[in-house]
Order: structure tokens, then sequence, then C-alpha cells
């Protein structure tokens, strides 16, 4: 069986662009609007530059915001800052580069941007391999990964090299104590704040809300600490006739004729196989199936037959047939009982497999 089959799926599933136009907000933002990477290269570019102590009698708090912004990639980089920033050169675009920033003239911190689009076509491992040709010693190069979206898999940024900086990270400086001083003083700081602000409280909202009122964002806030609690899987966008899901998969096992892995459809819990063989999809469909169903009756988990099957390649074999997620007596998600549950559907599955248990490539880290 090949094991760098990978599932069907489209963008990360960002949809920032409609979820801003549904809120209420009460105060106009320019980032409702300025919303392409090319707009948010250009902010993180106009707050690296304010790190130049050249800028400090210019600007006081929005010298320290830039300086604690820099310091922290930096930090996450796992190097030592500076004690001083006595030049900043900011490039845009050098070579396909989204930001090159060259602190003291010595270090150059590669900055790959993003607002909910993966990276694509090897460019992380270009743009490093052309910092390496101006002549940087390796140690003296930051390649890091900004992400202000969300994105379900890492894997291959890490693999890069590249530092992942997301958007809590970004929160943490702008609204730690130089960051609300600065803001009081920058609208354009206190825009850019408040609109991340904004995109993470609709990401955390599963946490308050009842599933049925869950946002698109909510879903993603749901993967995202599933992937960390069950230190596995990944997540994207689907594409499908009715309009497309956010999935996440996870569990991966296979054995000579068949992937057979775990998914979620957005509320609906689905035992699946992959089968690349044509001929052999529907008897393996119609075997996994019953062997899905016999250990789930004997550990007790209530599945079921899908409402209709498939003949793809991804096939759903058997779906959870009680709530998914758990929600308590309140309507919200109980978060720890959902988990055992999915522990349990891994047992289902490791009962009914004989495969190796090996994931992947695209799980791979």
């Amino acid at each position: 069986m090949n094991q760098s089959l990978s599932l069907p799926s489209g963008d990360s599933g960002e949809r920032t662009n409609s979820e801003r136009s549904q809120m209420k907000p009460g105060k106009p933002n320019l980032f409702w609007y300025a919303t392409s990477e090319l707009s948010q290269d250009a902010m993180l570019c106009w707050l690296l530059s304010w790190a130049d102590d050249k800028h400090r009698g210019d600007n006081g708090a929005l010298h320290a915001v830039a300086v604690d912004f820099l310091n922290s990639i930096y930090e996450e980089a796992k190097k030592k800052a500076p004690a001083k920033c006595q030049s900043i050169e900011i490039r845009r675009q050098e070579c396909g580069i989204d930001i090159l920033c060259i602190v003291n003239g010595e270090t150059a911190i590669v900055i790959e941007d993003k607002v909910g689009t993966k990276q694509h076509s090897y460019q992380l491992l270009r743009y490093k391999k052309y910092v390496e040709e101006l002549r940087f010693s390796p140690d003296k190069i930051l390649p890091v990964y900004v992400q202000t979206g969300d994105q379900g898999d890492y894997h291959e940024v890490v693999r890069y090299g590249y530092v992942v900086y997301d958007r809590q990270d970004l929160l943490k400086v702008l609204e730690g104590e130089p960051g609300v001083a600065a803001a009081r003083k920058s609208d354009i700081l206190s825009s850019y704040a408040r609109y991340l602000r904004e995109i993470e409280d609709d990401v955390q909202s599963f946490q308050r809300l009842p599933q049925k009122d869950w946002s698109w964002g909510s879903w993603k806030g749901f993967y995202s600490k599933l992937q960390k609690a069950l230190a596995d899987g990944g997540w994207a966008y689907v594409a499908n006739p009715a309009g497309g899901f956010l999935g996440f998969w996870w569990h991966f096992l296979s054995d000579d004729e068949c992937e057979q892995y775990l998914e979620i459809e957005q509320g609906k819990l689905c035992f699946k196989i992959a089968v690349e063989d044509r001929e052999k999809r529907v008897p393996l469909r119609d075997l996994w199936h019953e062997k899905i169903l016999k250990e789930c009756a004997r550990l007790g988990v209530n599945a079921e037959r899908p409402n209709q099957f498939g003949n793809g390649t991804y096939m759903t074999v058997a779906v959870f047939a009680g709530e998914f997620p758990v929600a308590g007596s309140d309507q919200l998600l109980d978060f720890p009982k959902t988990v055992e549950l999915l522990r349990k559907a891994e047992r289902v599955l490791d009962a009914a497999s004989t495969g190796t248990g090996l994931a992947p490539e695209r799980f791979r880290s």
C-alpha cells in the first residue's frame, strides 16, 4: 500500500472575508477590508521598522512594542535578541520572500506571511537557500512562518526549518503592556490588534457556544484543540457539491489493500478507508463495514451504516450514531468526554485492523 496516499482537501478552510462581513462591529476597522497577505506584509514591515533605535525619539511607545515584537521572534527561534537594534533594513518580495528583515546588518529574518493559506511549491526551501547565498552565516538566519489565519498542518513548515509564529503569538505582543500603550497613540496598531482579537474570539467560540451555533471559525478552534489533545491528525477544507466542510482526520492504519482512519466531518464521526484499486473498493468497503460494526458492538460504541455507501478512493464505512461532539447538560462542549469517545473509536479501529499503524507522509514530523 502506498503510504504517501493523501486525503482530498482544498485550502485550509479559511473564510475570513465572509466571516468578517457577517460581524456586527461597533467601530469600522481598516483591516476588515485590507485582508490580503500583501496588506499584512505592509503592516508587519511597518511595525518592524519601528524597532530601529533611531525611531525611539519619534514615538517611544511604538518603538517599544516593535522591539517587543522583534524580541518575540528571536525567542520563538530560540535565539538571543540583540541588546540594541542599531539598524533595521526591510526588503519586500525579494526573490519572492514576503519580508526579509536584516537586523544590525548581520541577522536575516526570513518571514513567510500567511493569512490562512498554506505554503506551496517548495517556496520555504527556496527562500532559505536564497538567503544562504547572500552569505549570512547559518546561525544568523531566522526563518519564520507567520500565520494569522488558521492552518491544520504545520509538519512541512517545521520540516523545512521554519519557526511557526501564529496569531496567538502576535496577540501576546499587541495586547501586552507595550502594545496597549502604543495602541493608544496609533489607530493603525489599535485597529490591527482589534482585528486579530475578533478572529481569535471567533475561533475560540466553540468553548462558549452550543454546537448548533458554531461558526466556521469555531470548528477550526475545536480541531486545533483536538490536535493537541490527541497529539495526532490534521484538518483542512474538503470540497463537495453540497458546499464542502472542514474535515479532521487522524489515527491512520494500513494493510496491503487499504488504509483505515478516522475522520470528523463537522459534527459527524466517521470510520473511513482509502482504496486505490478500483476493483477492490466495493468488496473492501463491505468487509470493513462489517468489521467496524462488529468491534463497535463489542466495545460499546453506537455506530451505524452511513446514509449512502460511496464507491471512490475515500469511503465512509460506518458513522457514530450518538451525539457528537459530546455536550454537557448546558449544551456546551464536554471536551474530556469528547476525547474519551475518540479514544474509544481509535480502539475500535485498532481491533478491526491488522495494519502497521504507519501514518502517511503528510502527518510525519
